[in-house]
């Protein structure tokens, strides 16, 4: 597929600093952890903490303090989604979505080792391409907005695998099954998606996924 991401993958780009490469993985995802952080960089922890902290003295990074089982959340700032070069907005993140954030995190490392590093981008990422396309790139129309532009439903990651494009759901919590169902069937008339992946820390989402199936 010849696309154009509107923030290319880290793996695309030129050489970087380590700081620039920091900030800018902060600020694809959303939020992460400091094991993310280390994992993604391939550094023990105190190098980690030493990078994250001169990059938050920069005010390039802030720390999140929204759940006492996870004290080291890292967000990008304004100021470091624009030294990163990333048209992205500062995400919104309630203590409520946190998991979520660090799931998907935790799932894009899985799909790099699987796919390659630049065949991965998220849901961030792929927003703003769609928003500079115009169109839909990996999404699924869930019906029409009073705007008459398109209702779509995009998935948390996105792989741009050799055989076509993978979307991949990353469920923590069943979804009603009205509401899971009609995702489903939106994906089945998807042509810009070649699979589906759900990965599901529920036992309710996955036998509800063999029934819509």
């Amino acid at each position: 597929m010849d696309l154009q991401l509107a923030v290319p993958p880290a793996a695309l780009s030129p050489p970087r600093s380590r700081d620039h490469e920091l900030v800018s993985y902060v600020g694809r995802h959303g939020v992460v952890s400091i094991r993310h952080v280390m994992a993604a960089l391939g550094v023990g922890q105190a190098s980690a903490y030493r990078r994250v902290a001169a990059c938050i003295e920069r005010g390039l990074l802030e720390r999140l303090q929204l759940l006492r089982r996870e004290p080291n959340l890292l967000r990008a700032t304004r100021a470091g989604l624009a030294y990163a070069g990333l048209g992205l907005p500062v995400p919104v993140v309630s203590p409520g979505a946190v998991d979520h954030w660090l799931r998907c995190a935790s799932t894009a490392h899985q799909l790099a080792a699987e796919f390659g590093l630049e065949r991965v981008i998220t849901e961030r990422e792929l927003r703003a391409t769609e928003r500079l396309e115009g169109r839909p790139i990996a999404s699924a129309k869930l019906g029409e907005l009073p705007s008459g532009h398109p209702r779509l439903h995009r998935p948390d990651l996105v792989v741009f695998a050799e055989y076509g494009v993978i979307g991949i759901e990353v469920e923590l919590t069943p979804k009603a099954p009205r509401r899971l169902l009609s995702i489903v069937r939106a994906w089945r008339g998807a042509d810009c998606i070649s699979e589906i992946r759900y990965l599901c820390a529920s036992p309710k989402v996955r036998a509800f996924e063999v029934v819509a199936r």
